[in-house]
């Protein structure tokens, strides 16, 4: 697992980065006090970023970067001096960033910086100029800040590559291109990528003052003047990217389970609507299940709601596995429901099948016990033109069906024949 170094000598330092780490950092770290300590962290260890103290016991003129810089190591630079020539010489040397550590808030800084960059690299940049010079420029920049890059020459070539790459999570592109400009470019993406879920960045060096306005009215996040200095183009691209990990928190708060961090009710009806909407008289394909777990109110009674929540937890991550290529979804307690669509009854329901077997097959784990439990299920699929509501209504018969005949079995809705009269919900056979 890539980890993050940290080097720094003061031990009161040492005592802020753990209590500000805890806090800001997504990653494992290990601490050094000297370049000998890094050294051998760094033959022992893989780290995809290191944050240096400038000035150590045993490398007093910045030596540590060089050693850095050998190992293949990103690095950002920590010192408690501002020296603009000094700076310019560790730039130079190729580091990402010279921070000044003035207080705590230094270490936040560096901290939230390193967390970005670790972030940096499950993301692919899709960079659009049409001059090779500005372009391997860029990309180095990009490359230190552990970025993949691929690159095209024009909007055409741009939205090619946006189709058929699902990895790209970034654009920056220039405004004067062949075939189609930057501006068409970012018109073409936003009928179908909005601003908050794909970040576009623009660059030109005209010096026409509408420019940036017309960049960021026609979708852009952001929007550089070429050239632009090392810190500008790295900030302006942090701060972009952290502002759309901070949506997509928010958006998978609104749509997430507190708990399982399955879909939540909300987020599963939005879904379901949507492709009812999609399901046309000559091609019905949508099915739902309901799938319970049997007896949960005795593991709440006998082992307490602490073990209830962990068997929720490690039940919804079968869930996840299971049924990965569909949205699946808390219903509330201890009911979950999936929808299908583009599958057939039989492939639904034995895939439920399988699950069942996977969760009978599975010792849960609790603070108080190892349980083994089962789960009911029923399935039901689209029938003419009746509503989502009557179809999901027909699941839930069906589930209460498997509830009556002994649980732990699927019970698909076409299989009662006319006996869902006769098969009423009762919160007995939980």
């Amino acid at each position: 697992m890539l980890k993050l170094l940290i080097i720094e000598d003061s031990t009161m330092m040492q005592n802020i980065i753990k209590h500000v780490a805890g806090i800001e950092l997504d990653c494992m770290f290990d601490i050094a006090a000297t370049q000998g300590e890094a050294e051998r962290l760094i033959s022992c260890n893989d780290y995809y970023l290191a944050l240096a103290d400038l000035h150590l016991p045993d490398a007093p003129n910045g030596e540590i970067v060089d050693l850095l810089r050998r190992s293949g190591i990103a690095t950002i630079v920590l010192t408690a001096s501002l020296d603009e020539q000094k700076r310019q010489k560790m730039l130079e040397k190729g580091v990402l960033d010279y921070i000044f550590k003035e207080n705590k808030d230094s270490y936040f800084h560096a901290l939230k910086l390193a967390n970005q960059i670790h972030y940096n690299r499950k993301v692919t940049v899709l960079l659009a100029d049409d001059s090779t010079m500005l372009r391997q420029h860029i990309r180095k920049q990009l490359e230190k800040m552990l970025f993949k890059v691929i690159e095209v020459v024009n909007g055409i070539d741009a939205l090619h590559a946006i189709n058929h790459n699902a990895d790209i999570g970034l654009l920056i592109t220039d405004f004067n291109m062949p075939k189609m400009d930057g501006i068409e470019l970012i018109r073409n993406i936003r009928k179908t990528r909005p601003r908050e879920s794909f970040p576009i960045i623009g660059l030109s060096s005209s010096n026409d003052p509408t420019l940036s306005a017309q960049f960021i009215k026609n979708g852009a996040n952001d929007f550089l003047v070429t050239p632009f200095i090392h810190e500008e183009f790295q900030w302006r691209i942090l701060k972009t990217m952290e502002e759309i990990k901070l949506i997509q928190k928010i958006t998978d708060a609104a749509n997430q389970d507190y708990l399982t961090k399955l879909h939540n009710r909300r987020y599963f009806f939005s879904v379901a609507k949507q492709l009812y909407r999609q399901v046309t008289a000559d091609q019905p394909s949508l099915t739902v299940a309901l799938i319970d777990i049997d007896y949960f109110k005795k593991i709440n009674d006998n082992y307490g709601h602490d073990s209830g929540d962990a068997i929720l937890i490690q039940i919804s991550g079968l869930l996840k596995h299971t049924f990965r290529d569909f949205t699946v979804a808390r219903y509330g307690g201890e009911e979950f429901i999936v929808i299908f669509n583009n599958s057939t009854m039989q492939f639904c329901t034995e895939l439920l099948e399988v699950f069942g077997e996977k969760v009978a097959q599975t010792k849960f784990k609790t603070p108080d016990a190892t349980l083994s439990i089962t789960v009911s299920s029923g399935i039901a699929s689209l029938n003419g033109n009746e509503t989502l509501t009557n179809l999901i209504k027909k699941a839930d018969l069906a589930l209460y069906a498997a509830k009556h005949q002994g649980r732990n079995r699927v019970v698909t809705a076409e299989s009662l024949d006319g006996e869902a009269e006769s098969v009423q919900p009762s919160k007995g056979l939980k």
